[in-house]
């Protein structure tokens, strides 16, 4: 809802419940997809896998809605280092980057087993401002992903690729969130010294 301020959070009905732990079994559970070793899991680069992507305020509301409106958190996918290193939880996110979010960017990680290339603190869904703004931050409309933010803070002009394996991994991650094939099209927060963000909207 437009009238929201930043830190508030919307409260949830049960259906809303429902429909979020319903889309959390088809974008990778824990005991879901995740599981084996994925011989049949393939990217999907159809409009559903990787949708249009909004450019501007106008765009971005028109395809996410409000900021911090009912939808903007329905989606969750499960992530290895949200409460942690290696302590595992859900990121929550708009059903408008579900397919993309929960099947193509965490399988194409579980796929090649690099989960040791995520890294603490991983978040999606904050009801908030901008930092240092009065705008509406990209994650109270559930259309940013943050990962790898205890190495990569905001304020740092470049990529720690350790992850929490300890390996340098590069630049994979952002490969994997950003661009063309085998990228998926998120907006990587980098040129604005906020390396760990990737936003799925530009120009805004």
């Amino acid at each position: 809802m437009e009238g929201k301020m930043p830190g508030s959070r919307p409260g949830r009905s049960a259906a809303r419940v429902a429909v979020a732990l319903a889309i959390s079994v088809l974008v990778l559970g824990p005991a879901g997809a995740l599981a084996g070793h994925m011989h049949d899991w393939v990217h999907d680069h159809s409009s559903r896998g990787v949708p249009p992507r909004p450019s501007g305020y106008s765009e971005l509301t028109r395809t996410f809605g409000a900021a911090c409106n009912d939808r903007a958190n329905d989606t969750r996918t499960y992530f290895p280092h949200v409460h942690g290193r290696w302590r595992p939880g859900y990121v929550y996110y708009h059903p408008y980057l579900a397919r993309n979010v929960g099947h193509n960017i965490r399988g194409h990680v579980a796929k090649r087993h690099r989960e040791g290339a995520m890294d603490y603190g991983q978040w999606g869904y904050s009801c908030r401002a901008m930092r240092g703004g009065t705008s509406w931050s990209t994650h109270a409309f559930g259309a940013a992903i943050d990962t790898n933010t205890l190495r990569n803070p905001m304020g740092q002009s470049y990529w720690d690729g350790r992850g929490a394996d300890g390996t340098d991994h590069g630049r994979y991650l952002p490969d994997v969130f950003r661009g063309n094939y085998p990228g998926h099209r998120f907006r990587w927060g980098l040129s604005w010294q906020d390396p760990h963000h990737f936003q799925y909207v530009v120009n805004y």
